[in-house]
């Protein structure tokens, strides 16, 4: 993670904002934390990457399947 980001693992975090950053990845703005800052090379960063994010519902989903087949 780049100096400033405030994201932790495990956590939930809303979506503001999905935009197409300039390395054409898909970057959220989440609410609640800060959102930007600079690189250890001095380069300005926004959002954060939504390949870091796994979407609840479908991690429900897959945890309900999973308690189906048990049954």
């Amino acid at each position: 993670l780049p100096i400033g980001a405030e994201i932790k693992k495990g956590e939930e975090y809303i979506v503001r904002e999905s935009f197409i950053n300039s390395f054409d990845q898909i970057a959220y703005v989440l609410t609640g934390i800060k959102n930007e800052g600079r690189t250890k090379y001095g380069l300005p960063w926004q959002g954060y990457n939504s390949q870091r994010f796994e979407d609840v519902d479908k991690m429900e989903e897959m945890s309900e399947e999973t308690l189906y087949a048990v049954a």
